[in-house]
């Protein structure tokens, strides 16, 4: 499993890492060729999650810190 996870979700970093493969990166360096292969997003409000983020990738679940 992928998670894609924005680098400033607070207290995330070290909690998915023993069930799952888990890229953080800068909000809005999120996009479409990063999710290809991601089977979850999350995210904050910075994020807009759209339908052309998201067409064609694996996403299946999408959490938001907010």
């Amino acid at each position: 499993m992928k998670i894609v996870a924005d680098d400033k979700i607070p207290f995330l970093q070290g909690v998915l890492e023993p069930y799952a493969e888990v890229v953080y990166l800068p909000g809005n360096a999120i996009n479409k060729k990063i999710l290809s292969d991601a089977d979850a997003l999350l995210i904050r409000t910075r994020t807009k999650c759209s339908e052309d983020l998201l067409k064609g990738t694996k996403v299946r679940f999408i959490g938001t810190a907010t």
